[in-house]
């Protein structure tokens, strides 16, 4: 099974966009047969339109082991991504209309924000722009060169930015697709890549990690190549649907960290009613 996702990020008509697809398809090969896929933004300020032990989530019949988190997420992410699925990353002129714009928000404040948004997650009307745009507290508008997309970018305290989308999930499934982008500060290009390295760490992969589990997603680790990632699912099998979240992470350099400081890049969500486990 593979699981297809797409990102895009930042501000103005250069916002860095990039569609996630293949990484789940990577891990597909290292666990159980898990796959998925997930490719980052070029540049942040121009781009736009892609573990835990096993555990049971509330209301959930079966416990659920992090290599089916990985796997239901992969499938249902193919689904999700569809015919865009392939799409090359693209950064829109800075001369382009301008996003709607957010409140200027602390990195820590907007987390909170996310972790409520993932909380309250129970059927797929908890996806529409409506009830996201209620719960994160931000004025999501048009975005000016996708009629489909809802978008909203704003200060992200001295982290950089943030780049929030809801559009379409794809073909059949239900809900939308929500993405949350946090741009360090310096961005110059995509930090996963070595020559765009920085020591900025917009947010902290770790803790936001442990906060999810104990939210009651299963997770697994994707493979470290060509995009490092983890995957996150959770069943509601009384309302038939079961949500899935990607954290798209890069290294911050520095530190006592061989590898570099793991952070969120960006984060995807997303919602499945053909992979739920009844127990």
């Amino acid at each position: 099974m593979t699981r297809n996702t797409a990102i895009h990020p930042a501000d103005g008509r250069d916002r860095p966009e990039s569609r996630s697809h293949g990484r789940w398809s990577v891990l597909a090969l290292t666990l159980a047969g898990v796959a998925a896929c997930a490719r980052p933004a070029t540049d942040p300020v121009a781009a736009s339109h892609q573990e835990q032990p096993a555990m049971t989530a509330p209301d959930s019949a079966a416990s659920i082991t992090p290599e089916q988190a990985a796997d239901a997420a992969a499938a249902a992410s193919d689904r999700a991504a569809g015919p865009a699925a392939g799409s090359a990353p693209r950064i829109p002129a800075a001369t382009a209309l301008p996003l709607p714009q957010g409140p200027a928000l602390e990195t820590g404040e907007l987390r909170a924000r996310v972790l409520k948004l993932i909380a309250g997650l129970r059927t797929a009307r908890d996806t529409e722009t409506s009830a996201v745009a209620k719960v994160l507290n931000v004025p999501l508008g048009p975005d000016p060169e996708d009629p489909g997309l809802q978008v909203v970018q704003g200060r992200l305290g001295s982290a950089g930015r943030y780049y929030i989308t809801v559009g379409s999930a794809g073909r059949d499934m239900p809900g939308q697709r929500i993405e949350v982008r946090f741009i360090p500060e310096g961005w110059r290009g995509d930090p996963r890549d070595a020559e765009n390295a920085l020591p900025t760490c917009s947010l902290d992969f770790a803790p936001l990690h442990d906060d999810i589990a104990k939210l009651g997603y299963a997770g697994a680790e994707g493979p470290s190549s060509p995009r490092e990632f983890w995957g996150y699912r959770k069943d509601w099998p009384a309302n038939n649907i079961t949500f899935y979240l990607v954290l798209n992470l890069y290294r911050a350099t520095g530190g006592d960290q061989h590898k570099g400081r793991p952070c969120v890049l960006y984060i995807e969500i997303t919602a499945d009613d053909a992979e739920v486990d009844h127990g």
